[in-house]
């Protein structure tokens, strides 16, 4: 009986547990390795669902009722004052990155996810690949897959020269009970995507899931994004703590200066609607973050593969971080199938059709972000997209839905014996 291939998924978050569970549907053993410990479902707020996400998470087998996001009618720009300034009719559904991640982590199996393994090299030759990690210990595989996000060890061993770039703004989120928000706020927010366009800055709030995907009205949350703009200069002492100890570009909640979330809460009473600034104010713990996008000029090296965060960040405005990270894994996964399992080939086509796809998602959300990059510029350094920002378009160009429905379009237009030509090709150099 043949033995089945291995991968060594680096990294347990929504990235890797996707991946794993793609190659697992496959015929493979894997192996997830992450570096923290306990419960990773407080890390992240809402997120909007695509229907890639939700046609991943099936074919894998994990369980998720699209009806457990809320549905948003429309998108709305709402000015200082509560007035709507401009509607666009768009359907989109919110839900939160613990409700997705929590139904990827239970569909895979707990004897193949290991917690507090810290990776510090990747070793190689022709026939297998190991990740050699903190305790000592070495894994052994075919094929390894790093989805440990955006500060990837992996990536520094291959890519050192490749890093996050600060965009020169960063994002305070938050989440609140609806059962916390006077009604009279509820009703100002309604069905809505709400887009807030104050000087230089920019707000977006939403209704999401409540506990238990609960989805009636008064048993769900409100979530907002805001972004401000902070020059590099300033950037440290946001991430520094009372005690004077610097987190670098992320800093956990509970450590974030008092100082700091009352001037952010004073800062939204005197520019947001009444309704907006309620919303902001009530919020018990605000979470902060630098806003950075970062690309790789390559995906894969020997028997590695970059995925997700990884291989390519782009800001939140795409809405398609989770999203993205599930389309590198499906085609990776996909290549691997049409190769009839030769790593080789297979990675060289996952790397020229994702390579395409990040560079253009990356592309757009440095448009969206482009007016708020520019605020800590000097006018007469900043581009046009910089110096000018078109609310309306904003609003019909946020998120990334046609770029994730034209994903691997290249690939798609081909027969699939076409792409196998390809590999028989490659095979017979």
């Amino acid at each position: 009986m043949a033995t089945r291939p291995r991968a060594l998924i680096i990294g347990g978050s929504v990235g890797g547990l996707m991946a794993a569970g793609l190659f697992r549907a496959n015929d493979w053993d894997v192996s997830v390795f992450e570096r923290a410990t306990g419960d990773l479902a407080g890390r992240g707020a809402g997120i909007g669902l695509s229907a890639e996400l939700l046609e991943i998470m099936e074919r894998i087998g994990a369980q998720f009722e699209p009806s457990a996001g809320v549905a948003h009618n429309s998108s709305v720009w709402m000015d200082e004052d509560g007035g709507i300034v401009f509607e666009q009719d768009r359907s989109t559904v919110g839900s939160t990155w613990p409700r997705v991640y929590r139904a990827l982590r239970d569909s895979v199996p707990p004897d193949i996810y290991r917690q507090s393994m810290t990776l510090t090299k990747v070793d190689q030759d022709a026939h297998a690949v190991s990740a050699l990690f903190s305790d000592g210990s070495r894994e052994t595989g075919d094929l390894l897959i790093a989805a440990d996000g955006m500060l990837s060890t992996v990536r520094r061993q291959f890519l050192p020269e490749v890093e996050p770039r600060y965009a020169n703004y960063v994002g305070w989120r938050g989440l609140i009970e609806e059962r916390d928000v006077p009604g009279a706020t509820l009703d100002a927010i309604g069905e809505h995507l709400v887009f807030c366009f104050p000087e230089g800055e920019m707000l977006l709030t939403m209704a999401v899931p409540g506990a238990g995907d609960d989805v009636r009205p008064g048993h769900r949350r409100v979530y907002f994004i805001w972004y401000r703009p902070v020059a590099g200069e300033a950037l440290a002492d946001l991430f520094t703590d009372a005690t004077g100890k610097n987190h670098g570009v992320s800093i956990p909640p509970p450590l974030i200066r008092e100082e700091l979330i009352g001037e952010m809460r004073q800062r939204a009473t005197e520019i947001f609607a009444p309704a907006v600034a309620d919303i902001v104010n009530r919020v018990p713990q605000p979470l902060l973050q630098a806003i950075s996008d970062m690309e790789s000029p390559r995906l894969a090296f020997g028997r590695v593969a970059l995925i997700g965060d990884a291989a390519f960040v782009a800001r939140p405005h795409t809405a398609g971080g989770v999203s993205k990270a599930g389309l590198d894994a499906q085609c990776l996964v996909d290549s691997l199938v049409t190769a009839n399992g030769h790593i080789a080939p297979a990675l060289e086509h996952y790397e020229r059709e994702r390579l395409s796809f990040g560079r253009r998602l990356v592309a757009h959300s440095r448009y969206l972000g482009a007016y708020l990059e520019g605020q800590t510029k000097p006018p007469d350094q900043r581009t046009r997209q910089e110096l000018h920002r078109d609310e309306k378009s904003i609003i019909l160009d946020y998120g990334a839905p046609d770029l994730l429905r034209k994903v691997d379009a290249a690939a798609l237009e081909r027969e699939p014996s076409a792409i196998k030509q390809e590999f028989d090709q490659w095979q017979a150099r």
